[in-house]
Parts: structure tokens; sequence; C-alpha cells
């Protein structure tokens, strides 16, 4: 079980609306499209995490437990806020945001049974975590984002690595019922579930992106674009291996670096944010 005192809601405004740019990493259409179409399915998909937790929270007799959901919880809204700013901010560019989180909103509606979303939440909670990893042992990656940018996505990648294992906790309390095999495949089905129709949309909300930076998706484009999921700086290429982990019948989220690692983060985040923005010392509460 998580530690809730890991869990720190940080109640930070970052400002991206008033600081809104286009090609914001290093003036790559491609490396900003990767990051600015994960923000397309945050508001949706945080939202609905907060939701499927939310429904068993009451069910919980371990007090711990209740507190892990309640930290995750805020630390969720606290994200929904920043990202549904940072939507606003690629409107206001041109970007057709609507249209690219679309499949998005129905996607999410279309699961209704409580224990199918919480299977789908641990699954995009696990992609969340593995991409906040990498962010957190690369920070390079971020070096030459504009920095409101850079801030938001470092603060993003340290909080869902101090909730990254809520949602499994979570699932397993809330299924005393079932078998170790039953529980491992309804994990596999959630992922299965997830998995592939996030990458048809995120493929499709490409075009739609580049489309309003009067970006033609030819041939040129896409080989290129493999080139950075998949070659260097090879971001999809580099989270592959901890995605497939989830596959393991033994899995478990936490890493023994984990705590290193969201050690640097705080220390980067009370160093890195402006006087009076909100951020907390590193380890205490915001």
């Amino acid at each position: 079980m998580a530690n809730p005192d890991d869990i720190i809601p940080r109640d930070i405004r970052f400002g991206i609306l008033g600081n809104a740019q286009r090609h914001w990493l290093e003036d790559d259409i491609i490396k900003t499209v990767l990051i600015d179409g994960l923000s397309v399915f945050l508001p949706e998909g945080e939202r609905f995490f907060i939701r499927s937790l939310k429904h068993y929270a009451a069910k919980m007799p371990d007090r711990q437990m209740a507190a892990e959901i309640n930290g995750y919880a805020v630390q969720e809204a606290f994200h929904t806020r920043e990202h549904e700013e940072y939507n606003r901010a690629m409107m206001s560019l041109g970007y057709d945001v609507e249209a690219m989180e679309k499949p998005i909103r129905f996607g999410f509606e279309v699961v209704k049974n409580p224990l199918h979303r919480l299977a789908i939440t641990c699954a995009i909670e696990h992609m969340t975590a593995t991409l906040s990893t990498l962010t957190l042992r690369h920070p390079d990656l971020l070096d030459k984002a504009a920095p409101a940018y850079r801030r938001l996505w470092m603060w993003h990648a340290l909080e869902e690595l101090e909730h990254k294992a809520v949602a499994l906790d979570v699932l397993q309390a809330a299924t005393p019922e079932m078998s170790r095999w039953q529980r491992y495949m309804l994990r596999v089905l959630g992922m299965n579930g997830t998995l592939l129709p996030f990458l048809v949309i995120f493929l499709r909300n490409v075009p739609i992106y580049a489309r309003a930076d009067g970006v033609k998706t030819g041939l040129r484009f896409w080989l290129r674009f493999i080139w950075v999921t998949l070659g260097y700086p090879g971001y999809w290429r580099r989270c592959l291996p901890n995605v497939l982990r989830y596959y393991l019948p033994g899995f478990d989220p936490r890493n023994s670096d984990d705590a290193e690692l969201m050690r640097k983060g705080r220390e980067w985040l009370a160093n890195d944010m402006p006087p009076g923005s909100g951020a907390a010392p590193a380890g205490k509460a915001g």
C-alpha cells in the first residue's frame, strides 16, 4: 500500500493561457504535439479517474486507503484545472481541441460498469506513471522547453509518480472475492481495452493539430514522427518496456528508485518555481 504522506496535493497555477506558445518544445511541431496531444486527453480522463476511485472510497474499511484516495482525488482535481487552462491556451492558438476531445469524451462515457472503470483507470495510471518516470529520470528532455510548460509537466510527472499505486491498491481492496488470476485477467483486459484506442485516437488527432499550423502530414511528416517516437529521442520506445511490465502476473507498480525520483522532483519543483507560485517545499503539503 502507498504511504498517504507521499501524496502531496500542490495548488499551483502555471499560467499557460497567459504564456500560450506554438511549438514550445525546441520549436519542433512533432515533439510538441506528442505532449500537447496528451493534455487533450487529461481533463476528461482525470474526471473519469476521480469518479472511478471515489465510487469505492466509502467502501474502504482501511482509513489509510481512504486517505490515499482523497490525496489522489485532490491531486487530480488540480491537474484537471491546469490542463483545462492548457487546452484553452491551445484553442487560443487556433487548435481545434473540441474536435480532438470528442472521441475521448465518448470513449469514457460508454464505460458504465464501476469495476471496468476501475480497471481502465489502473491501466491509464500505469501509462501516465511510465511517462512521468521517463520525465523525472531524464529531465533534460524538457531542458529546451518554454519555462511555463516545463514547470507544469515536471509538476505533473512528480504527482503522477506519488500516486501511481493508488488505483491498483483500490482494485486489490475492492475485489477480495476474486482469485489472483481473475484479478490479473481483469487488469489485462483493462489495458487491452485502453492501449489500442488511445493510440488510434492520438494518431487521429495529430493531423487535426498539424492543420492549425498549416503543416501537411504527408510521408515525410510521418517518417519523422516515427523517428522521434521510436528512434531518437525515442519517447515511445523508451516507455514500451515498462508499459509491457503491466502484463506480468506479479506486476507491482513500485520501482526501487521511486523515492529518489520523487526527492529529486520535489527539489526541482521547489527550486524552479517562482516565488508566490504556491509550490511547497520538498516533502511538505501545499
